[in-house]
């Protein structure tokens, strides 16, 4: 029963995730800078973790400061290149290109730390490059503008996994996520007071947007997926967050009203496929290690 309640966890955290595109989407079209919009969903979402863990504050170390500022580092750049990459692509297109780190991370731990890939990693990586080839002649994309800064933010992602990897070694996994989100907030506060741009009028939809974006999508997203990985193994809960995209077209579909050519949708099934084989391999060696 358990093994169940961390996979609702995961599935929940996976459908709020995919909503935060379209939302990012919408605020963009409202004329927020992509800062305004990463400022202010941090504000929101770490004033939320504060409130539900103030008493872990005091006990971040000095080390885990320092580790939790280099990852903050990368999940800014991440945030910052999703977002821009929205402003010219569509939320399903965004959602998958941003879902690649499972593919990226082990030619990462192979140029930074020597971990030779396997032969499924190449095989994956193929069929991701075939997928984005696919995608980049979909509709909604603007001059292949949107690929690359899509790509950017994957790639930005994948490097704060696998160093998030080595730090989990030597330091608590709370505290380098509030530190994260303390980091994000910060850098993105500064580049959003520097850029001297007029902030559109804060209406109701608007500030409903930020409130979802923060609370749930980053906040409530955070808490979640700590819950489900207290009882779900991480291949299997790795799986269930990559349905994130797949949420994220579904969303688009229903409230942002995009469609995708069949060439469109065809990469993304490509894509998500490869996905699924980057997750299912640790867990198909385990099965040849035990026969």
């Amino acid at each position: 029963m358990s093994q169940y309640k961390g996979d609702f966890f995961l599935l929940i955290a996976a459908m709020i995730g995919g909503l935060g595109f379209v939302f990012i989407k919408y605020l963009l079209e409202w004329h927020f800078t992509p800062f305004q919009i990463i400022a202010g969903r941090f504000l929101i979402a770490t004033l939320f973790l504060y409130v539900i863990y103030h008493k872990e504050l005091r006990q971040i170390t000095i080390q885990e400061w320092k580790y939790g500022s280099i990852l903050g580092i990368l999940l800014f750049l991440l945030f910052v290149l999703m977002t821009l990459g929205l402003q010219y692509t569509t939320p399903s297109v965004n959602a998958f290109l941003t879902c690649l780190p499972a593919v990226i991370v082990p030619f990462i731990l192979w140029g930074v730390f020597h971990t030779m890939p396997d032969r499924m990693n190449f095989i994956t990586a193929t069929m991701t490059m075939v997928g984005v080839a696919l995608l980049s002649g979909a509709n909604g994309i603007e001059g292949g503008i949107g690929i690359v800064l899509s790509l950017g933010a994957s790639i930005a992602f994948a490097f704060q996994m696998a160093f998030m990897d080595r730090f989990l070694k030597k330091g608590n996994a709370l505290h380098l996520a509030l530190v994260e989100h303390t980091i994000v907030l910060t850098l993105s506060s500064i580049l959003a007071v520097r850029q001297n741009a007029d902030v559109p009028n804060i209406t109701f939809s608007i500030l409903k947007y930020f409130l979802l974006l923060g609370i749930f999508c980053t906040g409530t997203y955070f808490v979640l997926q700590s819950l489900g990985q207290q009882y779900t193994k991480p291949s299997k809960a790795a799986i269930i967050l990559t349905l994130e995209s797949v949420f994220a077209c579904f969303a688009s579909a229903v409230l942002y009203g995009e469609r995708l050519n069949i060439r469109g949708y065809l990469g993304c099934i490509v894509i998500f496929c490869a996905l699924i084989l980057t997750e299912l391999k640790p867990k198909q060696k385990m099965i040849e290690n035990n026969s």
